[in-house]
């Protein structure tokens, strides 16, 4: 029979062996494996960086209010489907005519023979964090840029509208104007994409004198059977239709009806004549998409002064603008 100094020795014992069991077998678990989630693509970081812009917060708010309060239901809806998905629809000619396409735009001297045109894949790039223009010194270069510029052109439009009807007592149509503001820009979707870097393209290819994404809008514009007026209008926003500019908004709409249909002549181009006059709000269209000589040197002033790529837009995020620092350093009438 044990004794109790025997009892006691065992208990110690068992208690002191415990703990350094426990360990032992926590010791031989297998390491656990280094993760294998794949780091953030750049669709993914540029959204994470728009929703840390307020300034783009309230731009991408401000853009889809709009168009959902669009009056005309199967308006709304166009220009709804458009900010979802700024692609070239699956029924776009060019996409599956490329190089019927291409003949037809150098036969209409809208490509250059060393061209051809580039039609973007279709990624996981958002109308909402797309780039407002080229990096790293386009005006509003930076995730979201494009619903602050959007946005900022169909406020400008609103209120455009208000001055003509003040002096000249003439009623625009709001549905145009910001259907027209919000659509005209949104395939750089498509040929401004983010890269890992945290940058986009310096530049676009050339259609028509003009950059990929303007004509690429208006072949969404055709396809998606908008009013002859508001195809007009978008086609305007680079070049105004009237004088000595009307060649150009022409040579646009040609090169989006190739892109579209495969025939130049699918829209007819405005004229001063009675009934294919363009409309009042294509001029405005093209008055407001216009505050890039401030815009440009604005934001590239601030991207010179700070680092570059992804590092840019956490400073952005403190400062809140490149306006805002603009301003901060201008001169004023009190200096």
């Amino acid at each position: 029979m044990r004794t109790l100094a025997t009892l006691a020795h065992l208990l110690v014992s068992a208690l002191l062996v415990a703990p350094l069991s426990l360990h032992a077998k926590d010791a031989a678990k297998p390491a656990r494996p280094a993760s294998t989630a794949k780091p953030a693509g750049p669709a993914e970081r540029a959204a994470l960086v728009a929703d840390q812009l307020p300034m783009v917060k309230r731009a991408i708010h401000g853009v889809h209010l709009m168009a959902s309060e669009l009056k005309h239901p199967a308006l709304r809806a166009a220009v709804e489907a458009q900010l979802a998905s700024p692609w070239l629809t699956p029924d776009t000619f060019a996409l599956t005519h490329k190089s019927q396409a291409e003949q037809l735009l150098r036969k209409e001297h809208l490509l250059a023979d060393a061209d051809s045109l580039v039609l973007p894949e279709q990624t996981k790039a958002t109308f909402d964090t797309a780039p407002g223009g080229p990096c790293p010194t386009g005006h509003h270069a930076y995730p979201g840029g494009l619903a602050v510029h959007s946005w900022t052109n169909a406020l400008h439009a609103r209120a455009m509208a208000d001055v003509y009807e003040k002096v000249h007592g003439v009623k625009l149509e709001d549905d145009l104007l910001i259907a027209a503001s919000l659509w005209h820009d949104s395939l750089k979707v498509a040929t401004l994409p983010w890269d890992a870097n945290g940058t986009c393209p310096s530049q676009e290819p050339q259609v028509a004198g003009t950059a990929l994404h303007h004509i690429l809008g208006i072949a969404n514009a055709i396809s998606r059977h908008l009013p002859r007026a508001l195809v007009w209008s978008i086609a305007s926003a680079h070049a105004p239709p009237a004088g000595e500019w009307l060649p150009k908004v022409c040579a646009y709409l040609r090169a989006g009806a190739i892109v579209a249909v495969g025939n130049p002549d699918a829209v007819a181009c405005p004229s001063l004549t009675e009934g294919k006059k363009p409309p009042i709000e294509a001029f405005i269209t093209h008055f407001v998409d216009a505050d890039y000589p401030l815009t440009v040197p604005s934001w590239g002033a601030y991207a010179s002064a700070t680092p570059s790529g992804w590092a840019r837009f956490s400073a952005l995020a403190q400062d809140g603008s490149d306006l805002l620092v603009w301003s901060r350093t201008q001169e004023t009438s009190d200096r």
